[in-house]
């Protein structure tokens, strides 16, 4: 939740982490993806880090030019969020 909001500016209590997903694992290092719903549609502040931030569809992610290391995950990354239920919505008012 930490590195969201100081890479991407998206505040942690407008966050809620669905699961987490231990995608690269080296002696010492891991890398980790987590998983979480937003009310709506949240702004991104890119830093120094990013060389671009935005919200696409599911299906388009796998034609973007991803880092060589989301792009070996996203697989399994699709196939844990099948498993994990989606959060009840709150009826509107």
């Amino acid at each position: 939740m930490r590195e969201a909001e100081e890479e991407a500016g998206l505040a942690a209590d407008a966050l809620v982490v669905r699961t987490s997903v231990v995608t690269a694992e080296e002696p010492g290092w891991s890398y980790t993806t987590v998983i979480a719903d937003a009310a709506s549609l949240l702004d991104t502040v890119p830093n120094r880090e990013s060389s671009e931030l935005r919200w696409v569809a599911v299906e388009e992610v796998p034609a973007l030019p991803l880092h060589p290391g989301f792009a070996a995950s996203w697989q399994r990354l699709c196939e844990v969020t099948e498993t994990i239920p989606l959060p009840k919505r709150q009826p509107d008012a």
